[in-house]
């Protein structure tokens, strides 16, 4: 029952990552390097994470499936060089992104997220859960076990900075964002939230009254940083996270991440097909029919597209900003 209430890319990742005890680690020539195989149904494949690239949506998930879609186009999907798991995508320009995955994998494309290179991998390193960039140079990752790297060249090189963050226990890390004031936020387990204002030289520990798992952070441009987890938990800072107070909502769903809509509406996404929208303070509860665990969400034009189990999923524009 317990394991229900995990978001969905973690409880997948985390039983990967127990298995990793009993089992040999993967020699150099890892098996998830080859080329991903084309599908038919790649849309109602797994997908784990949806961003956007210019006007381009770009979308990844299980058994290295990326794909994308231009407006008004059909999807197509992606050159990639890995059949890894892939968790996580971020586009800083229209056209350079990075997506990353299982063996510490990170993919680079250069073309909108057409076609992607293996810039780096480890076998013996935890999956990475999340991407974030601040310029086509700067970017970091975060992952299991306290995972944290970085780098400065747009990703040719990487440094780790576990040992710079408080976490001395390697509690996973989930999901990284930063704010309009340009302070660097990571979120993970047992309630752990770190802060960096000097573009993560230093991190910092934030204090929050509560000890589950958090799996999302989202800004405003508005100052609002709010921050979702297990169960429904939902809280929100207004200010860089030096204090917090919980969100109260009708949902109980474990919620994931989500997107910031018009005039810093809410779009927050859980399982079992629960998302709630609206302002911080008073959102409300839908539910998709289906009832797929949806873990992420882009906007093109006027539509709103998520992903998570059974793919791609529409949801209500209107209905979600509240017309």
């Amino acid at each position: 029952m317990a394991s229900s209430l995990w978001s969905l890319r973690l409880q997948i990742t985390y039983l990967l990552l127990a298995a990793s005890l009993y089992t040999p680690l993967l020699v150099a020539d890892s098996a998830l390097v080859r080329p991903a195989l084309k599908s038919e149904l790649v849309t109602q494949s797994l997908l784990l994470d949806i961003t956007t690239a210019g006007n381009r949506l770009v979308a990844v998930g299980e058994r290295g499936h990326i794909i994308y879609r231009d407006p008004g186009k059909e999807w197509q999907q992606a050159q990639v060089p890995v059949i890894s798991q892939l968790t996580s995508v971020h586009f800083p320009t229209p056209q350079v992104g990075f997506a990353v995955g299982h063996e510490a994998m990170i993919l680079r494309s250069k073309d909108a997220g057409a076609s992607w290179q293996l810039i780096h991998q480890d076998t013996e390193e935890a999956p990475l859960l999340d991407v974030y960039f601040t310029s086509e140079q700067k970017g970091f990752v975060v992952g299991g076990y306290g995972l944290l790297l970085t780098t400065n060249d747009s990703g040719k090189t990487w440094q780790s900075l576990m040992d710079d963050l408080p976490n001395p226990d390697g509690y996973h890390n989930n999901a990284i964002t930063q704010d309009t004031a340009g302070n660097l936020f990571i979120a993970g387990e047992r309630g752990n939230l770190y802060r960096s204002t000097d573009a993560g030289k230093h991190w910092q520990s934030l204090q929050l009254d509560y000890d589950g798992s958090l799996f999302g952070l989202l800004a405003t441009s508005a100052g609002q940083l709010i921050a979702s987890g297990l169960r429904g938990h939902l809280f929100m800072s207004l200010d860089a996270g030096d204090s917090w107070q919980a969100l109260e909502h009708a949902g109980e769903q474990t919620l994931n991440t989500g997107l910031v809509l018009e005039n810093n509406q809410l779009l927050l996404l859980g399982q079992n097909g629960e998302y709630l929208t609206g302002p911080a303070q008073a959102l409300k509860l839908h539910t998709l029919a289906g009832r797929y665990s949806l873990l992420a969400a882009a906007r093109q034009g006027t539509e709103l597209i998520a992903v998570g189990r059974g793919g791609l999923h529409s949801l209500p524009l209107a209905e979600t900003l509240g017309r």
